[in-house]
This record gives structure tokens, C-alpha cells and sequence, in this order.
């Protein structure tokens, strides 16, 4: 008879130890209310929400900064320095474009929308990887040269300053005509970013 009780707590023990991990998983998918979700939607890295909020009573969305003080760049006499410094330049207009084409609700202009004209959202990015890879291991097929991008981030009420999530993302692209060009790669895998976070504004 104990032995049978044992039994039964053991396996009781065992089911939970095994719904608990995809409670955790699901409560990630699209996820909108306060707390810290990895893999969220099975899109992004990591987001954490600080405060909920409704995205179609915001008019303005305005990408404010675009901070890349974080990333390592190349040693100047590699031939991949040039194209990860013309990369940065084309970072906040590649990230705006994928963020434009993904929101639901659209604002006029996003990223030059004069602040004070309705509710407005403020994203603020920061590159933390700018990674160029390898043309030519890209070429060849080898996954070890893809582009690699890597930021974090916030979207913040412009109003009160509040910090309504958090975000950090990464991805790659390894494939390309010829390798992929360098710039064209770049511009496409933070294009993707800008879509990310459109998603994640979405789903609010």
C-alpha cells in the first residue's frame, strides 16, 4: 500500500515537472501582459513588459535614437571595416522601413513625426552586434559567415517617459547572390529587426 502511494506521488510529481516548462513556453506567444517572456511570440529574444498599453489610441510613433556606441567595429585594415561603417548609416532607415511595412495601425511618418501632436511612441534602439561575417565562407554555404545584427531596446510613452517594454534581438542572414554583398545583407537582417518589433507593437 505505501509502496503504491509512493508510486502515485512520484507520478503526479513527474506530470507537473513536465506541464510546468510548456506553461512557461506558452505564456510567451504574443504575450501582452507585465513580466519577462524568452522566445516571445517564437520571434524575439527576450521582452519584458512593464505596463500594457493600446497601440491603435497611439498616432505618432517616432524611432528616436539609434545608439551603436556598443559595437566592436573590424581592425581598420580589414576589408570588412568600410562596410560595417557604411552599414551604420544605413541601420535607422533600414530599421524604420521594416518597422513601416509590419505596423497595423500606421502612423504618418514613422521616425519624423514632430512630437506634442496626439499620443505618441518613442522607440529607442541600441546595436550591441554588427557582425559582417564572411563573403566568402557565405559563398561556399558555410552558416560561420553569415551577418550577424544584435540590439536591444525600449518603446517608451513619449507623454510621461514611461518605459512600457524592453526588448533584446538578434538575427542573421547568410545567403545572398555571390556570397551577399555586405551592405544588402545588413540592411535586410535590420530590416527584419524593424519588423520584429512591429509585430510586437501589434500584438498590444
Amino acid at each position: 500500500m505505501i509502496a503504491r502511494n509512493f508510486a502515485l506521488f512520484y507520478f503526479v510529481l513527474g506530470s507537473l515537472s513536465f506541464a510546468l516548462p510548456s506553461q512557461t513556453c506558452a505564456a510567451g506567444r504574443g504575450a501582452t501582459a507585465p513580466g519577462t517572456y524568452r522566445d516571445w511570440n517564437g520571434d524575439i529574444d527576450e521582452v519584458t513588459i512593464f505596463q500594457t498599453f493600446r497601440a491603435d489610441s497611439y498616432n505618432d510613433i517616432v524611432v528616436e535614437s539609434f545608439d551603436s556606441s556598443g559595437v566592436t567595429l573590424p581592425n581598420p585594415r580589414e576589408n570588412t571595416y568600410q562596410a560595417v561603417q557604411s552599414a551604420l548609416r544605413l541601420m535607422k532607415p533600414a530599421f524604420i522601413e521594416g518597422l513601416q511595412l509590419k505596423l497595423r495601425h500606421k502612423p504618418a511618418d514613422a521616425g519624423n513625426v514632430p512630437r506634442g501632436k496626439g499620443q505618441g511612441l518613442v522607440i529607442r534602439a541600441r546595436l550591441s552586434k554588427l557582425d559582417p561575417g564572411s563573403q566568402a565562407a557565405r559563398y561556399w554555404g558555410f552558416g560561420a559567415g553569415a551577418v550577424k545584427i544584435a540590439m536591444t531596446g525600449e518603446i517608451v510613452d513619449a507623454a510621461s517617459g514611461k518605459v512600457l517594454v524592453r526588448f533584446r534581438q538578434e538575427r542573421r542572414s547568410g545567403f545572398g547572390a555571390f556570397g551577399g554583398g555586405y551592405g544588402a545583407l545588413f540592411t535586410r537582417t535590420v530590416r527584419q529587426i524593424g519588423g520584429d518589433i512591429a509585430s510586437l507593437i501589434n500584438a498590444f
